[in-house]
């Protein structure tokens, strides 16, 4: 069938998280928690008198956070797989408002958590490129990931690199309702794109949830090596996003009759 779509994920692919969940981790959870925590502190917020005092409210502090925030989402998000969609913030951060006293968005709540961690992710070697490369063929893109966070925290960071504009159509799951390797994305970004399944690939990192989303939505595939190789086969395999181009021009010449296909 011709080559009429390109649907690509975007941790692993397009941008390097340093991580798999592609959340703040480690020293920069640690960061935004405090950020966070001196976020709720303004406005009429209580001072501790005493330096000692001080160390005593922000080990509360600290501890309250992980209770009314942290620890219920978390649970949730370790069930996403079991629910077959991602853990819902909401709830959490409403209580959190509650607790004290303040009316931040949900918004600017987790985007102070998350930005001490977002000026660490950077593209893929080679992403930019073929990106570039992939979309002066002049096929439409579609953007199809899961993300445990809104989607406006993770659109600034494609975008300082130039790699959101040239997706005219971007699911992601903490939006759609589902996650890979649900088909529903898949399926949603091919039909606003109008193309159907058959004529079009879907080029992830991960065979469990991008190969085996390709294979329910009847959509090529194209696995860019990793770890993760636990899943069905792909129709393609890529070491690297820079041979991504190639492929898709392979994809879209006529095959000449006796030929083999890439």
């Amino acid at each position: 069938m011709p080559l009429r779509a390109v649907l690509i994920d975007m941790g692993g692919v397009l941008l390097e998280f340093g991580n798999a969940e592609g959340l703040p981790m480690g020293r920069y959870d640690f960061r935004g928690r405090e950020a966070l925590l001196a976020l709720l502190r303004e406005r009429g917020g209580v001072r501790a008198r005493t330096a000692a005092a001080a160390r005593a409210e922000q080990r509360f502090s600290q501890d309250e956070l992980e209770e009314v925030l942290f620890a219920p989402w978390k649970r949730e998000h370790a069930r996403r797989h079991e629910l077959g969609r991602e853990a819902d913030w909401h709830p959490h951060l409403a209580r959190l408002r509650r607790r004290t006293r303040r009316r931040f968005s949900d918004r600017r709540l987790l985007g102070t958590w998350f930005a001490p961690f977002a000026e660490t992710v950077a593209p893929l070697p080679g992403a930019v490129e073929a990106l570039a490369a992939v979309e002066a063929t002049g096929l439409p893109l579609a953007l199809v990931s899961n993300i445990p966070l809104p989607a406006p925290l993770y659109e600034p960071l494609l975008a300082r690199h130039g790699m959101l504009a040239p997706f005219g159509v971007r699911q992601f799951s903490y939006e759609a309702g589902s996650r890979k390797p649900s088909p529903a994305m898949l399926l949603a970004a091919l039909t606003a794109l109008g193309v159907p399944p058959a004529e079009a690939i879907m080029v992830g990192d991960r065979r469990s949830a991008d190969v085996a989303a390709g294979r329910s939505a009847g959509v090529r595939t194209v696995w860019l090596r990793s770890p993760d190789a636990a899943g069905p086969v792909p129709d393609h395999t890529i070491e690297a996003m820079s041979e991504l181009p190639a492929l898709v021009r392979s994809l879209l010449a006529p095959v000449r009759p006796g030929a083999r296909q890439a």
